[in-house]
């Protein structure tokens, strides 16, 4: 039975939650909604529909809050039911937008319902049961190169429209151009959340077992990886200079130590100051482990040890700076922690506004 008390610890999470989706993630519904209510309306009726969608906003993001806070192991669905929430009230803002905006130009504005009434088509492709997965999944791929070549063709349309030169002005004339530049631009956005819903609903259609041979087809895939770079450094005798940390934030990741052959798996922690935390499972108690950057060097160093030059993998270097948002600092790690109830290791100690007695360490 879930408690229905909500400690300090709780509303702070809870309130964590909604003002993350109702600011973050709901952006684009405020974003739209403002020149809904005071720019673009048509008339009372649509500005009245613009700021009850707006007002609705608020209390649908709090249950939304409410369902991923409460429902901690139906990861399924609440990203159903995050899609359909914020994606719901962002397409109807941004595609409200659209239809208003256009309505100097009526031919266009017809042009631009008709993509909305094929987004509906597409999203009910992925969300039809009895349409094959592998169907609904070329049918997404399609939606995603459309996507793409639209953002390509809108960007260089709108290039110098307002100057009365460029794609847009060619095609359509002049004034029809510098219309088209907002609408277009809501129109990707609006294509955007209609990829995002199609693969909400092709994901709660694949099976346990599908799912099985997805991730262990991906396993595969990284050990594969791993083994052809391990192959080409003990080739080449790296091995002795350099150790390797698969480092893709995930849960669990690899690490191979220098000098060694045999990979062992290392818990990804948290980030504080550039500095990664990781711990070192194979141990007992395990060990902890950190990776920094000197010089343009990687490093790994665990704890009791001399620091060792490691490579990560080329996807990783590529993407570190993307990934910095994704990584918790120590704070956010040990109320994620309280809040999933994961075993903190030993070595991490606890900041004294933090409950220990909340903690669980690992046995």
């Amino acid at each position: 039975m879930v408690n229905g008390n909500l400690s300090p610890d709780n509303k702070e999470s809870f309130r964590g939650l909604y003002l993350s989706y109702l600011f973050i993630m709901g952006l684009l519904v405020h974003l739209y909604s403002i020149p809904n209510i005071f720019f673009v309306y048509l008339n009372d009726t649509w500005r009245l529909f613009a700021i009850l969608l707006w007002g609705s906003f608020f209390i649908a993001v709090a249950v939304l809050a409410y369902f991923d806070y409460r429902f901690q192991n139906h990861e399924r669905f609440k990203t159903c039911l995050f899609v359909f929430t914020i994606g719901l009230w962002s397409m109807v803002a941004i595609n409200l937008y659209g239809i208003q905006a256009l309505a100097d130009e009526p031919f266009y504005q017809g042009v631009y319902i008709n993509f909305l009434w094929g987004q509906l088509f597409f999203i009910l492709i992925a969300w039809t049961k009895w349409i094959p997965i592998r169907t609904r999944k070329r049918v997404a791929q399609g939606v995603t190169i459309a996507l793409g070549a639209f953002f390509l063709f809108h960007l260089l349309g709108s290039f110098n429209s307002t100057r009365g030169a460029g794609i847009y002005v060619f095609l359509f004339g002049e004034d029809a151009a510098v219309a088209l530049i907002w609408p277009g631009v809501a129109l990707f956005f609006s294509i955007f959340w209609t990829r995002l819903i199609m693969a909400a609903g092709i994901d709660i259609d694949i099976t346990p077992e599908e799912r099985a041979r997805e991730i262990e087809r991906y396993e595969a895939e990284k050990e594969a990886r791993k083994r052809k770079l391990s192959e080409e450094m003990l080739s080449s005798g790296r091995y002795l200079e350099y150790g390797e940390l698969d480092y893709p934030i995930e849960s669990i990741d690899s690490y191979r130590e220098k000098g060694s052959t045999t990979f062992e798996d290392v818990e990804f922690l948290y980030r504080e100051n550039d500095i990664r935390y990781f711990s070192r499972i194979k141990f007992q108690p395990p060990k902890e482990m950190i990776l920094y950057q000197e010089n343009g060097q990687w490093y790994c160093q665990t704890a009791g040890q001399e620091p060792e030059k490691v490579l990560l993998p080329e996807s990783t270097i590529k993407t570190e700076e993307k990934l910095r948002p994704f990584e918790d600092d120590k704070r956010a790690y040990l109320k994620r922690a309280i809040r999933e109830r994961l075993e903190v290791p030993h070595f991490v100690e606890v900041p004294d506004d933090i409950d220990e007695s909340k903690i669980e360490r690992y046995k």
